[in-house]
């Protein structure tokens, strides 16, 4: 299986993180694979954003799911990152869907989770937007799906089956009890923390036959290690300078 280098949120290094011209440098490198979030506005559109409040990537504030989509499309995601990326926007879930179709490029998707009064109403509406964009998918773009989330995950299983599945854990998060919730989100494909994860930890994740792709390694040295343990992949912030890992 070949080895991945998965660009997190774009190349954040180079650009703001989650925007276009973050994603048109994974193209500008070469770059096989991109990692972004979904998140929904409380008028149920779909936006391109990791946290779910708005303050430290843009120029506005509040959380994505109390806002309505002008908000959104009207926050500035580049000023904070240098002058010429002044006025970048916030990505809409059809924009991804299109700059993937163009370039033929491969993405791990993480589902948000949704909270509030109306998390449950929202969090259907994420995933059937999802999946109905999906319908129009390059068939040559291989996809993962991927949360913390496991009542997303199933969301989002119970309309499309087929898909790629993973499970997101953080180092804490890793408990006796992970393959149970990898089973219960029919999922193929686990996603740790690089934090205390060790070879006995992928060696276990490996006789249960699933994938393994580690979050987030910024250390040429450490990628190298795990790769040399047998993971298929990684996520990185500096995708520009990992890519030769895996090249043959």
């Amino acid at each position: 299986m070949t080895k991945k280098i998965f660009a997190h949120r774009g190349i954040p290094t180079l650009a703001p993180e989650n925007t276009m011209a973050s994603f048109n440098e994974v193209i500008s490198y070469g770059i096989n694979w991109l990692e972004t979030d979904l998140s929904i506005t409380k008028d149920e559109k779909v936006f391109i954003i990791h946290d779910d409040k708005l303050n430290r990537t843009t120029n506005r504030t509040g959380s994505i799911e109390t806002l309505d989509s002008s908000d959104v499309k009207a926050a500035d995601a580049g000023y904070w990152f240098a002058e010429k990326y002044r006025g970048e926007k916030i990505p809409t879930l059809n924009q991804l869907i299109d700059f993937l179709n163009i370039h033929k490029l491969n993405a791990n998707i993480e589902l948000k989770g949704v909270v509030g009064d109306d998390a449950n109403h929202l969090a259907d509406s994420l995933v059937k937007q999802f999946s109905e964009a999906l319908d129009r998918l390059d068939e040559n773009v291989d996809l993962i799906i991927s949360s913390f989330n496991p009542i997303m995950l199933e969301k989002m299983y119970q309309l499309k089956p087929n898909l790629k599945y993973a499970v997101l854990f953080d180092e804490d998060g890793l408990k006796e009890d992970w393959n149970l919730t990898m089973q219960a989100c029919h999922a193929k494909i686990i996603h740790p923390d690089s934090n205390g994860l060790t070879k006995e930890k992928i060696k276990k994740m490996q006789d249960y036959g699933y994938q393994i792709n580690v979050w987030t390694v910024d250390s040429i040295s450490r990628a190298r290690e795990l790769f040399s343990y047998g993971v298929d992949g990684v996520f990185t912030n500096i995708a520009d300078r990992m890519e030769f890992l895996v090249e043959s």
